[in-house]
């Protein structure tokens, strides 16, 4: 399953599509402005609530909760706040997350085995996620990281990420 994340990340949202090869809106992003804009939720298409992504600290080692019905499934961190390589654990399904800061490209294993990949650009990214994996688990992990991604970026922990 391929899906289109337009734009940057949650950090800049409100309400955000996120898309399938044929344009149409297939899941949304929407951050929960009355927590601070600190939990994102994701929506199907028909507007039912598909799972949250909360973030957990405010400053040093960020982390991202992903809810799926109220139980945490997943939990998306760096391993060290300052690394030229993005150095991501992904805790609950046992994911690796391989790329470069300095490439665009980012893969999500298992035990070696392929979940999804990122390909991003500055104004469409492509995460393509294999079909024995959960879209919606995948796609906030995703966005968890691309968020994490961007912090870096920001404060300088990383160099500048391209497209980010």
């Amino acid at each position: 399953m391929k899906l289109f994340i337009k734009g940057k990340m949650f950090d800049n949202l409100d309400k955000m599509a996120v898309t399938g090869e044929n344009d149409e809106a297939l899941y949304y992003l929407e951050r929960d402005t009355s927590a601070g804009g600190h939990m994102v939720t994701v929506t199907g298409a028909n507007g039912k609530k598909l799972g949250d992504i909360e973030q957990r600290g405010a400053t040093g080692l960020v982390s991202f909760a992903v809810l799926k019905d109220g139980a945490e499934v997943a939990v998306v961190g760096r391993k060290s706040k300052v690394s030229i390589q993005p150095n991501f654990v992904v805790k609950g399904p046992d994911w690796d997350v391989a790329g470069s800061i300095v490439s665009t490209k980012y893969k999500v294993t298992k035990s070696g085995k392929n979940i999804a990949t990122l390909k991003v650009a500055l104004l469409k990214s492509e995460l393509d996620i294999t079909n024995d994996a959960d879209p919606v688990v995948v796609l906030a992990v995703v966005m968890a990281i691309r968020n994490m991604l961007f912090r870096a970026s920001i404060v300088g922990a990383a160099a500048t990420t391209a497209g980010i």
